[in-house]
């Protein structure tokens, strides 16, 4: 359910964000403008010019608590579920202008990272007589099973094409962490079912078009269309998924609209020959075997619902909404796929963006001089593989035989500090050293491993691996930037130096290992691109991807070649 409840939430989300829209004033007929004094043998003279557009930061908290008819999503009567779910959320985003640069006054991009805790409490048990609802080993504790936090990692660029038409790209990476631990999971689903398969993280690159038409002062009319692209992490499927919804915005006063909507959802799952097969039950309830649920999945979701929102100040708003969803799925497990679910809930959201006083530049510079950079974001490894064949000891604490070996790294954090000198208007000079931290996720190859805890085989779809690999690159790098005095500053960066990383594995499979690590200095390289964006005459802000490689580690005797590393990251850089 932890996928469908995601879609569910950002769904919501989308709808909020055209309300805010339909609720915003009206521009004013005449830019903006300020005065500024000219000359003293002008008299008293002064000039007026249009205000530049300046960036802002946003900071966001909302909360959402819903009463779901089927808070699992669920196909048959013995597993829905009644339940009350508290979403809360914490966002911080950062969108820029690009009033500086012409022809790109309408284009607004986002960048920021949202972070929600789902939490399900007071749940109703299923009225069916089955055996599997008798609850005799907790099932429906779904506030012990279900809690989870999604993090997400978002960019986004929407370009206003008409006064009413508004196009972009995006993508976001969501990311999920269980609020409880496998055992935990273990005790209400059963051993050897931790609800794994329907908690995956997302890669998703979608294509977005808004039309937004007011007929009135108080009622207008929003259709919006999505269609993205999602790959999933374990990649046991990827799929598409388009979204289509119109909204009818109808302001009742000042503070008070009513929004109702429907909405139509269709995904289609392109590749899921690896997806690990499932249970399967028929309309009744019982169990006619084994399938692979996501394998030429098509699901079609509709849904219709109405909000009633108050805006109690331009920060703070609340509101009221009720929901019905219907989806019929060609899948035939009892994970989401065919379901029907009512939501009823109130919300609550404050946002607050930094005014222009607080980020007012009297005019750009060429930001010469010095300067330090601070970086922070997600890091993605690639998989650490080689083609020669491995025996006897193959990993650090393993051995065994092992052939087309390949390690698998979950998505972890990158934090670097960069002091530097700008040379001129563009060229530039810096030193950097991080920190880049990711979990183990699978060794995949074909063979069987040793550890002291006893063997394990290794073969379609390898084994779960626990521990780290962590990486300490310091690189000498030239930065080479877009010259001129326009706050929006894109750069190219190269360089070279050496990495220290460390390879730790603490349990692979079901068999414990002594902990064991092995670590290596090598020589390395990066490569970055990304831009600069000028808040004050000391600040500017940033945002940046960087290529890492470290050129032939050796980890026990695994030879990966070049370990390549990316990394999406968020800086401030401070100029003295």
């Amino acid at each position: 359910m932890g996928q469908q409840a995601v879609t569910d939430a950002a769904a919501q989300q989308e709808r909020e964000r055209q309300r805010q829209k339909a609720v915003q004033p009206r521009p004013e007929e005449k830019e903006a403008v300020e005065a500024s004094e000219v000359s003293p043998d002008l008299g008293s003279l002064q000039m007026l010019k249009e205000k530049p557009g300046l960036p802002f930061f946003r900071v966001r908290a909302d909360q959402t608590y819903n009463w779901l008819s089927n808070a699992n999503y669920a196909r048959n009567s013995f597993n829905v579920v009644a339940a009350w779910q508290a979403i809360s959320s914490l966002e911080a985003a950062w969108a820029p202008t690009f009033s500086t640069m012409p022809g790109y006054e309408k284009f607004f991009p986002e960048v920021g990272v949202r972070a929600s805790f789902f939490n399900y409490f007071q749940q109703e048990e299923p009225a069916s007589t089955f055996p599997q609802s008798s609850n005799q080993n907790g099932l429906y504790d779904i506030g012990l099973v279900q809690d989870f936090v999604l993090m997400s990692l978002f960019f986004r660029g929407t370009k206003q094409v008409t006064d009413e038409l508004s196009v972009g790209l995006s993508f976001d990476y969501n990311g999920y962490f269980y609020l409880n631990s496998p055992t935990d999971r273990e005790q209400s689903l059963g051993a050897g079912n931790a609800g794994e398969t329907n908690f995956l993280n997302e890669f998703n690159l979608a294509y977005n078009a808004s039309f937004f038409h007011p007929f009135t002062e108080n009622q207008a009319v929003a259709v919006n269309w999505r269609a993205s692209y999602v790959l999933t992490d374990p990649t046991y499927f990827t799929r598409t998924d388009n979204n289509l919804t119109g909204t009818y915005f109808v302001n009742l006063s000042d503070k008070i609209s009513l929004t109702p909507f429907a909405s139509y959802r269709l995904a289609y799952y392109t590749d899921a020959s690896t997806a690990p097969a499932t249970a399967d039950y028929n309309n009744q309830g019982q169990l006619t075997g084994t399938a692979n649920g996501f394998y030429r999945r098509l699901d079609q979701q509709y849904t219709l619902g109405v909000g009633l929102n108050f805006q109690l100040s331009p920060e703070l708003s609340t509101g009221l909404n009720f929901n019905y969803s219907k989806s019929d799925s060609t899948s035939q497990i009892a994970e989401t796929g065919d379901f029907t679910n009512l939501t009823a809930g109130a919300n609550w959201s404050m946002t607050y963006k930094f005014s222009e006083k607080e980020f007012v530049v009297p005019s750009p510079s060429a930001c010469l001089g010095p300067y330090v950079r601070t970086d922070l974001g997600f890091g993605f490894v690639n998989n650490l593989s080689s083609s020669r064949n491995l025996s006897g000891t193959i990993l650090p604490g393993i051995t065994g035989t092992l052939a087309n070996p390949s390690l698998s790294m979950n998505p972890g954090l990158r934090f670097d500090v960069s002091p530097g000198y700008n040379f001129n208007d563009w060229l530039g000079a810096e030193f950097s050293a991080g920190i880049l931290y990711n979990g183990l996720d699978h060794l995949n190859g074909s063979g069987s491993v040793t550890t002291a805890a006893g063997t394990q085989a290794v073969g379609s779809g390898g084994v779960t691996l626990t521990g780290r690999y962590l990486q300490v690159p310091a690189l000498a790098s030239a930065v080479f930037r877009w010259p001129g005095t326009s706050r929006w500053k894109p750069y190219l960066s190269t360089g070279f130096g050496m990495a220290y990383s460390q390879l730790q594995i603490n349990q692979v499979g079901t068999l414990e290992t002594s902990d064991n690590m092995t670590q290596q200095f090598s020589p390395a390289f990066q490569v970055g691109s990304g831009f600069l964006w000028q808040v004050s005459d000391m600040v500017d802000f940033c945002m940046m991807y960087k290529l890492l490689g470290i050129i032939n580690p050796d980890y026990s005797s695994l030879q990966p070649g070049v370990a390549l590393s990316n990394s999406f990251q968020l800086g401030i850089n401070i100029r003295f």
